[in-house]
């Protein structure tokens, strides 16, 4: 999958401000299924489910190490 310049950027800036993997994944998600402006809705679509793939398991280890219950698969409410 090919990464925008502007992509890069804000990975690159997420990296440096050393924030934890999770933290880092749910944001660009969200910042990336929030930009109708400059990402292609069937380009959102697809990032978005493959950053989802990469969260879900990180989220369910986060809540396992916190005792907390057990979330749902539905991300858009989690986050």
């Amino acid at each position: 999958m090919d990464i925008t310049s502007q992509e890069e950027n804000m990975i690159k800036a997420l990296r440096e401000a050393a924030l934890p993997p999770l933290f880092v994944l749910i944001r660009i998600r969200n910042d990336i299924s929030n930009d109708t402006v400059n990402v292609e809705e069937s380009r959102r679509d697809d990032v978005v489910k493959t950053l989802e793939k990469f969260i879900a398991p990180l989220w369910e280890d986060y809540h396992k190490g916190t005792n907390s219950p057990k979330p749902k698969n539905d991300l858009n409410k989690l986050i």
